[in-house]
């Protein structure tokens, strides 16, 4: 999720207190992640940890754990399929003998470059400290084919831009109405990658409670949420009791900004949460989009 001229700088923050949103702050992440991603660690007493990221790039830019590796001492894989960043990827880690380097793809769909593939080739434990899962496309897919292992946070990329209460997959069409506002008023902002509800809906399915929305929804393991001590919030078997943690704001070089396209996406979100209805009504979203922006967001 970028920032670009379709947003400004916030003075009236929708942080809502139920989530780990609070906590995003760039070290070398994009939107916040390494904040969030410490806090977690901490609480839950990580030390010695393992990662694993894909599309890694060069391993800093936007990494999600990189000040894992810098900081905290992590030990992982990092996978880019892009030769060139790849080997700036080795360039960048070069003082880090933990860390192995690969250069390919993680598919879903070939037994022998799966994710599980890729991690017994590393000896990760099965149940290893972070994933992340930045491929801009078939993150659903990978992390639905992974079944040998147990990560115990997961960063997962969604698209931020498709209407977040419709269930939607890469390449497959919505069986749901869906107008998908956002496509339609700037196609080349659209991605490939899964819808938000899509993603919470497999978390859970694989017994994963999201913390967090930043452009990346942020899990951790259901099974560790009683170590978190500002866990705030009940846990739900239903995706929809999510829906409040999609968010219009953007943690820019640690400055909020609020970003004018995901408005809309908001207050269809909000419709839902009031009405329970999964359809769009213009007139409605038109007037909560006004009324948010009259806020000076």
């Amino acid at each position: 999720m970028n920032i670009s001229d379709t947003a400004i700088k916030c003075t009236n923050n929708r942080i809502l207190d139920n989530t780990y949103h609070k906590y995003c702050h760039n070290i070398y992440s994009q939107n916040g992640e390494d904040g969030i991603i410490e806090k977690l660690i901490n609480e839950l007493n990580i030390v010695d940890g393992t990662f694993c990221e894909f599309g890694a790039s060069d391993g800093i830019s936007s990494s999600n754990t990189y000040n894992l590796v810098k900081k905290y001492n992590f030990s992982g894989l990092a996978i880019e399929a892009d030769i060139n960043k790849y080997h700036k990827c080795v360039e960048n880690y070069k003082d880090f003998k933990n860390i192995t380097i690969e250069h390919g793809m993680v598919l879903y769909d070939d037994p022998e470059y799966n994710l599980d593939k890729w991690l017994k080739k590393s000896n990760l434990p099965y149940d290893f400290d972070v994933l992340s899962i930045d491929i801009d496309c078939d993150d659903y897919y990978v992390w639905e084919n992974m079944t040998e292992y147990n990560p115990k946070i997961v960063i997962f990329e969604v698209n931020s831009y498709r209407d977040p209460v419709f269930d939607e997959l890469p390449r497959i069409p919505s069986l749901e109405y869906n107008i998908d506002l956002l496509k339609s008023q700037n196609p080349s902002r659209v991605a490939l990658g899964c819808s938000f509800i899509s993603a919470i809906k497999l978390g859970l399915s694989k017994n994963y409670v999201p913390l967090s929305f930043t452009g990346n929804l942020i899990f951790i393991r259901k099974d560790l949420v009683h170590n978190l001590k500002e866990f705030p919030y009940k846990i739900s078997n239903n995706c929809y009791d999510y829906i409040n943690l999609y968010t219009y704001l953007v943690l820019w070089k640690n400055e909020w900004y609020t970003n004018y396209g995901l408005l809309v996406n908001v207050a269809i979100g909000d419709y839902f949460i009031l009405t329970g209805k999964k359809e769009i009504n213009i007139e409605w979203i038109k007037n909560k989009v006004n009324e948010i922006l009259k806020t000076k967001v």
